[in-house]
């Protein structure tokens, strides 16, 4: 006689599988709204995605805590490789930081994608489980597809969300598409991970007809779409994938080296047909034919590389590549760069050579755990190519496509990107049986403890006041920004406006130093709306500058907010000093050499530094409007 389960069982056993399915479901609802929500890139979105992940995080330990007390739980222990990086990175957000509000962010951004790649390995491992998130990643490709074709053909200026906020695509754009991304090299980031497999598939003798057919038009679309972002970072991430192919896939070294040439001449022929009959294609590959590379990617690694040699063994501290990026900024460039445009040079720049090793040595182990599992994977049934080595194959040929991206990109800080290469990691290296050990009671309760109360506190004392207050705070910079430079909207409605969402930012966050001085900026500028006393107003807007400044003494915007609260309340030699920082930590920022000149202008005999200010303010920038106006006011005739 067989013994029937228990009532208990059979409840405990419902219970595991309605969970990891509703655990399941939450990730892919949570991959997707954060891909068509301009792939997490905004505040706005991370408040509902962290929120997201960190109660799925919670919902994992739940059903990690269940699932020990229905009998022996076995952990996979690749999931340990990232940790030495982040307990790196939090100490870095400690105590090396210049800007701890975007350290949080950074390190927050990471510990999510950590916690994707750990629930991935470890839960929704059925066949239709995994069809579920593969089928969700195949679905935001095909949405990319769409949106790539319609921003190429019927709307260039079209941007996913600027319906909500009347934002359009940015001119440097124009021609090129983005999909749900905006940033036409994030929409090949993803497109770039499932192409592999799909060609991998289709040659594939387990691959039924149907199935072949289906992935043959999978990966035409995808390319197409590739082809349409002008990704050149894209462009070669695929192609080096594709050319590693044969190379990695057959067992004969002739045909691989055959197949390899076969793959070789086919994306030259495709690039020549292009580079020939496409005006845009022509128009990104020609500079490369002529020796003429991209201009502002080389300004930007070359500043990676001093902030690198400055602290080479450490980093200069988490996210703070644009903070320091003022003081080695180049006579000209007038761009903000965000990030060093290659992960493994923003890296290095953060986190020094340590932080890089650790960084590093987590990617490529997992990158060779995932190769093993390739060559250790038995082709499976007919049909069933969850079980083939194609499948895996394909599944690493997509990350090396990713990883090669990443040395002109910044995949890793773009939310949707790092969460679907999170899922693809764990998909190819959470079948290998090395990797799967038997744990004991004590690390099974404080694993499951861990993920269910440590992600419900760092959701809600860390993640939640940080994005919320950058959500409050983000829109409303914006469009003060927009009326200064082009006039746009109304500034009796925009600055009032501007002022109570950068007070709700501060009580929310306080450690945001950007929002203090944003906040000290709006009030500066209330007085052009209601009046009032100068002096008074001036107090008030320097003691937020000094908030700012306390959290981030070495951002020269601050400086300069400072800077003009002194001069309201005639204290013009502080005000000055406070300008001279803000020029030593920017000395090639024309719009600090603006409000410096402005500040001389008001001095009496100081006409001349006045306007040999301007003139340098114009030299670096000559679209600073209000320096023009003022070299014309100061060479007037009096």
């Amino acid at each position: 006689m067989t013994s029937q389960p228990s009532p208990a069982g059979a409840a405990q056993s419902r219970l595991l599988a309605g969970g990891e399915w509703l655990l399941v479901v939450g990730l892919a609802v949570t991959l997707a709204w954060t891909t068509l929500c301009l792939g997490g890139f905004l505040a706005e979105t991370m408040v509902v995605t962290s929120w997201a992940v960190f109660g799925l995080a919670a919902l994992g330990g739940l059903l990690w805590l269940v699932r020990h007390g229905a009998g022996p739980t076995s952990g996979n222990w690749a999931a340990l490789l990232p940790l030495p990086f982040l307990i790196y990175a939090l100490a870095s957000v400690l105590w090396l930081a210049p800007a701890k509000w975007l350290a949080w962010r950074e390190w927050l951004l990471w510990f999510q994608m950590w916690l994707v790649f750990a629930l991935t390995l470890h839960f929704g491992r059925s066949r239709r489980q995994t069809w579920a998130l593969a089928g969700t990643l195949v679905a935001l490709g095909l949405v990319g597809v769409i949106m790539a074709a319609y921003q190429r053909y019927v709307d260039q200026t079209w941007l996913m969300l600027g319906w909500l906020h009347g934002w359009k695509q940015a001119e440097q754009f124009y021609g090129r598409s983005g999909g749900m991304f905006g940033v036409p090299n994030s929409l090949a980031g993803l497109l770039e991970l499932m192409i592999p497999t799909f060609l991998a598939l289709l040659f594939s003798r387990i691959t039924r007809l149907p199935a072949k057919i289906f992935c043959a038009w999978l990966a035409a679309l995808f390319v197409f779409a590739v082809v349409l972002t002008g990704s050149r970072g894209g462009w070669i991430g695929l192609g080096t994938a594709l050319v590693l192919w044969p190379l990695l896939g057959g067992r004969d070294w002739r045909k691989r080296l055959a197949g390899a040439a076969v793959i070789g001449l086919l994306t030259t022929v495709g690039l020549w047909s292009l580079y020939r009959f496409s005006p845009s294609a022509h128009e990104r590959i020609q500079p490369f034919l002529e020796g003429k590379f991209e201009s502002s990617r080389p300004i930007i690694w070359r500043a990676g590389l001093h902030i690198w040699r400055d602290h080479p063994w450490l980093g200069s501290g988490a996210a703070s590549y644009n903070v320091l990026f003022d003081q080695y900024r180049p006579r000209g460039f007038v761009n903000e760069p965000n990030w060093a445009h290659n992960d493994y040079l923003n890296t290095l720049s953060d986190y020094g050579v340590v932080g890089f090793g650790l960084w590093a040595g987590a990617g490529g182990g997992l990158l060779w755990l995932g190769w093993r599992a390739v060559g250790r994977r038995a082709a499976g049934p007919a049909g069933d190519v969850l079980t083939s080595s194609k499948w895996q194959l394909g599944l690493f040929l997509g990350l090396a496509a990713f990883a090669v991206h990443l040395a002109v990109d910044f995949h890793t800080k773009i939310p949707a990107l790092a969460f679907a290469a999170a899922m693809v990691t764990a998909m190819l290296i959470r079948d290998e049986r090395g990797l799967q050990r038997q744990l004991a009671t004590a690390p099974t309760r404080g694993v499951g403890m861990g993920l269910l109360l440590g992600s419900l506190l760092v959701g809600w004392h860390i993640a939640a006041p940080l994005y919320q207050a950058e959500a409050l705070r983000y829109e409303p910079r914006r469009a003060v920004d927009r009326n200064a430079a082009t006039g746009q909207g109304h500034i009796n409605q925009i600055v009032p406006r501007a002022l109570v969402a950068f007070e709700e930012a501060v009580k929310i966050d306080p450690s945001n130093g950007q929002a203090w001085s944003d906040l000290s900026y709006a009030t500066v500028l209330a007085w052009r709306v209601n009046r009032g006393d100068l002096a008074a107003i001036g107090r008030r807007a320097e003691l937020q500058a000094d908030r700012a400044l306390a959290l981030c003494p070495v951002n020269a915007e601050f400086w300069v907010r400072k800077g003009v609260a002194c001069d309201m309340q005639a204290r013009q030699r502080d005000g000055e000093d406070c300008f001279r920082s803000a020029l030593a930590l920017a000395p090639n920022a024309g719009t600090w050499w603006y409000y410096y000149a402005y500040h001389l202008s008001t001095l009496p005999g100081r006409t001349a530094e006045a306007l040999r200010a301007a003139e340098t303010s114009l030299s670096l920038d000559p679209s600073i409007s209000a320096a023009v106006t003022l070299r014309q006011h100061l060479n007037a005739p009096r």
